[in-house]
């Protein structure tokens, strides 16, 4: 393990334009893995810990990307004339084509001969986040080597493929083995526009490498989250709970909502590691049952949730009648839910999915599976775009239960502070005075109503008693009836 020490003071040159003379954190060896930041002090909850800047960041460039972004400024750029006209292979704006940054890399791969420079290629764009790694000071390169880097067979695949790409691409060992390391790092603790993390945290589009980010160790209860400043990518790391003192200050690499073997195995095949925290170690995930199935016995209505083995198929255990079942045949019923689900959520019809998740999915699959938290995080995000096909009820209606059934499974796994928290609490702050003004103006409504039907029963009282005093009067001023003739008497013989 490289000394903390050294990394500390690697690490304060790299922050220095902070001028944190007081930091919050400290390098020292975590009970996780190796090293980690420990809290200097005690943190409440939502308290800025540390601010990051990126050592290295440039374009994600997957394959699927569009490239019409400056690889500068990370701006997107017209569809056409995008490219360098200097023949370096990279897409730049007009304004940093004649900056400093700019001219280092356009020097760097024109050296390097591109053999399209003129086209547009995501390997070269790709592999540009690394190749800046040769233009680092020492201090800076030594920072990287004190990181995290899991040298696996495919950690040479990038820079080894990127070389077809170029005429002249260098040969020296030293270059390669410094852009290799680079990338193991990267694929380590560094970002990639990747979603795996999005549930907690703000999106990231871009790849690059925060040092101190990077020192920071996983847990799948993260007791931090962290955002970016739009305009510096600068990056703000955030107590989302209260933290003790000399506690160890830890993220999640992992989206929250995965259950646990789908985190397992991410972990173990993109990091290199086996999870052993809390969440890991308990079959119920806290109680949360994000993994849980409904028992295959027809006659047991109790939940199966996976054993903890670390095989990446492990057996499911029912918890009210004890019987196992195989990996694959809970992966039928998983599978089934899923397909069902998702079938609703590509349709044109949000209404359609909201009322297959509140009427019809109960029935086969829990509605703590991370499947149907994943369906109504969809379903909230859709709705806050638009009501689409929902009444108007519906969606306030949806908001509010979707958001408090969210928050609740986010209360069981002991999550804190996050983005995702703060967006459903907006959502149901808004929906709540919502729902309460709506409230309000019925019971005005009805108030006005019920003094309309006072104030007619009134009138009507009043006109009947009106009508009834005329009648009254109407008989008093008529003429008395003239007396009926006395009968008259008959003769008798």
């Amino acid at each position: 393990m490289i000394c903390p020490k050294r990394t500390s003071e690697l690490l304060d040159l790299h922050l220095a334009p902070f001028k944190d003379k007081d930091p919050a954190w400290e390098v020292g060896v975590s009970k996780i893995a190796g090293r980690g930041l420990m809290a200097t002090r005690s943190l409440k909850r939502g308290q800025i810990i540390f601010k990051d800047m990126p050592l290295l960041i440039s374009l994600s460039a997957h394959e699927e990307d569009s490239l019409n972004t400056c690889s500068v400024c990370l701006t997107e750029l017209p569809d056409t004339r995008f490219m360098c006209r200097m023949g370096c292979g990279l897409p730049v704006c007009s304004l940093c084509s004649k900056k400093k940054q700019h001219k280092n890399d356009c020097d760097l791969l024109k050296s390097w001969g591109p053999n399209e420079p003129e086209v547009a290629n995501s390997v070269i764009i790709r592999l540009l986040c690394v190749a800046r790694a040769l233009n680092l000071n020492k201090d800076q390169r030594d920072l990287i080597y004190c990181l995290q880097a899991n040298l696996d067979n495919n950690h040479r695949v990038e820079v080894r493929n990127a070389a077809k790409c170029f005429k002249n691409f260098p040969t020296d060992k030293k270059i390669f083995e410094i852009m290799n390391r680079t990338v193991a790092v990267l694929r380590t603790n560094g970002f990639d526009k990747t979603t795996d993390r999005t549930n907690d945290n703000q999106e990231f589009n871009y790849r690059a490498l925060y040092p101190l980010f990077a020192v920071m160790n996983h847990d799948c209860i993260p007791n931090t989250y962290y955002t970016f400043e739009a305009k510096t990518n600068i990056m703000i790391v955030r107590a989302a709970v209260d933290i003790p003192e000399g506690f160890e200050i830890t993220t999640t690499y992992t989206k929250l909502f995965t259950g646990n073997i789908a985190r397992h195995l991410f972990l173990k095949m993109k990091k290199g590691f086996t999870c052993k925290c809390s969440r890991c170690s308990d079959p119920t995930e806290k109680g949360a049952y994000i993994s849980g199935l409904y028992c295959r016995d027809t006659n047991c209505s109790g939940l199966v949730v996976p054993e903890i083995t670390g095989l990446p198929h492990p057996n499911y255990n029912c918890l009210e009648c004890k019987q196992k079942s195989t990996h694959a045949q809970m992966m039928k019923s998983q599978d089934f839910a899923s397909g069902a689900i998702n079938a609703k959520a590509n349709s044109n019809s949000l209404r359609t999915l909201v009322q297959y998740l509140n009427e019809k999915s109960d029935n086969f699959i829990p509605s703590s599976n991370y499947v149907v938290i994943d369906a109504k995080l969809t379903v909230l995000q859709r709705l806050g775009q638009g009501r689409e096909d929902c009444s108007e009820e519906l969606a306030a209606n949806t908001r509010l239960r979707y958001s408090r059934d969210v928050i609740q499974v986010m209360d069981q796994l002991g999550l804190g502070e996050s983005l995702v928290r703060t967006q459903l609490q907006e959502l149901l702050r808004r929906e709540e005075e919502l729902r309460a003004k709506r409230l309000a103006e019925d019971a005005e409504k009805q108030r006005k109503l019920a003094e309309l039907q006072a104030k007619a029963a009134e009138a009507d009282k009043l006109l009947a008693a009106l009508e009834e005093a005329a009648r009254a009067e109407e008989v008093a001023a008529a003429p008395a009836p003239a007396p009926a003739p006395a009968p008259a008497a008959t003769e008798t013989a």
